[in-house]
């Protein structure tokens, strides 16, 4: 694994991420190897392949723009873990706009992921997700006024 192939990795996980912060999950759906193992403190329970994580994305995205307006990795750590296998691991803060037009820290993610790489394209395989301020009391309902509340 090469370090130009990593960059290629990390600005592809940055594309993705941004298409879900901007209302379009789908490029992480497609982004999903059909072995993925995802944890979430969304979901009810550890998510074990492709089909079990993309059901729980449609269910927590409203599909539609949520309003960020700003993301931010603090922390990247990118390490190749076999000849195909590249570990993600980074602090992610998003940025909403409030009532008076000034941007605004809504939520501080930790996150873990581990991409693989088959016929030239990126896939993850694993991803582990956990809220920064976990016990700070505004972080749920954030989550629940931005994502569909009926899944939380």
């Amino acid at each position: 694994m090469t370090s130009k192939e990593i960059e290629t990795l990390i600005d592809f996980e940055q594309q993705i991420q941004w298409r879900w912060s901007s209302g379009d999950p789908t490029a992480y759906m497609d982004a999903l190897a059909e072995d993925v193992t995802y944890v979430d403190p969304l979901a009810k329970n550890f998510l074990i392949g492709r089909e079990a994580v993309k059901e729980h994305f449609k269910h927590i995205h409203p599909g539609k723009p949520v309003g960020i307006i700003r993301q931010e990795y603090h922390n990247e750590i990118a390490r190749a873990i076999s000849e195909d296998e590249v570990l993600l691991v980074f602090g992610f803060t998003t940025y909403k706009q409030d009532e008076n037009g000034k941007e605004d820290l809504f939520l501080s993610w930790n996150m873990s992921l581990i991409f693989r790489k088959t016929d030239n394209k990126w896939l993850m395989t694993h991803g582990h997700l956990s809220l920064r301020n976990a016990f700070d009391l505004d972080s749920i309902p954030k989550l629940r006024d931005i994502w569909r509340s009926d899944s939380l």
